[in-house]
């Protein structure tokens, strides 16, 4: 893939292992959660990483998000590698920058708080707005940017939708005004119209704040839909990536055809439901 800019994200060589534990006499094993994976994310560009679940995929994500450490390799943002940075730099430098939505949108927001509170203290965390005042009136505007109401700050987590509430998290990502947005399985626990709705939405910030999605799924059937390119895991391992549509139409690995041909169609003779 040949590209005219230089890409915003890299990951090179990188590994993850855990390590379990050997009870009384036994060894302890290793398991290589993610195996020598490199990529490059470009920007203004959405890069999905598929695969079954296990493969790896999250466990790439919070390495890049810096919620994990790598046991190997390197991520850098933008020319500078970030991997061994200390808590301090990384809350600094990286995390303002780097954004993750996580599949669950329930568990990711405290039940405690309103969500104008939530949104108003990832502004204090990076320490964006000079007053509160400042802050209520951004995460109102951001709130609403996302198709939630003013109203809605003073309620609580409990008192919304599922997909409402994915919204809540991608309006607090949104207002530390990051480059990329790391989206973990962000529309998998929705119903499927309410999935069209928030992908519709990505679609739309993504241009309006030019931002880079790296998209983390195990459904095939919304990749055609919003990824320019895709990197297929399995176990641990990146066997396949390249342009969504020649993975689509020529996939090369074996793996990488299962996987298309697991995807549901209505019709028989089309091979996938977005082809």
């Amino acid at each position: 893939m040949k590209h005219e800019t230089e890409p915003i994200l890299q990951v090179n060589n990188l590994v993850k292992d855990y390590v379990s534990r050997g009870l009384l006499n036994s060894k302890s094993q290793v398991f290589h959660a993610v195996n020598n994976i490199s990529l490059e994310l470009y920007p203004g560009s959405t890069y999905a990483l598929v695969g079954e679940s296990g493969s790896g995929k999250s466990t790439t994500g919070k390495i890049i998000c810096a919620l994990e450490k790598a046991t190997a390799g390197t991520v850098t943002l933008l020319g500078e590698n970030y991997t061994n940075d200390s808590p301090s730099q990384l809350r600094k430098n990286i995390r303002g920058n780097i954004q993750m939505v996580f599949q669950d949108p329930f568990s990711a927001l405290n039940p405690r708080k309103t969500i104008g509170d939530a949104v108003i203290e990832a502004l204090q965390i990076r320490d964006i707005g000079s007053s509160g005042r400042e802050r209520r009136n951004i995460a109102r505007d951001t709130l609403q940017r996302v198709g939630l109401s003013v109203w809605h700050m003073d309620r609580y987590p409990h008192q919304f939708s599922g997909g409402q509430l994915q919204r809540v998290n991608i309006a607090r990502a949104l207002a530390v005004q990051p480059k990329i947005l790391i989206l973990d399985e962000s529309v998998s626990a929705l119903d499927v119209s309410i999935q069209a709705q928030v992908l519709n939405l990505l679609q739309e910030i993504k241009e309006e704040f030019s931002l880079s999605y790296l998209f983390i799924t195990h459904d095939l059937s919304v990749v055609r839909f919003i990824a320019d390119y895709v990197g297929v895991l399995f176990k641990g391992q990146l066997v396949e990536e390249g342009e969504t549509k020649e993975i689509f139409e020529h996939p090369e690995n074996e793996y990488t055809i299962r996987l298309l041909d697991s995807v549901p169609r209505t019709d028989p003779q089309q091979r996938h439901l977005l082809g």
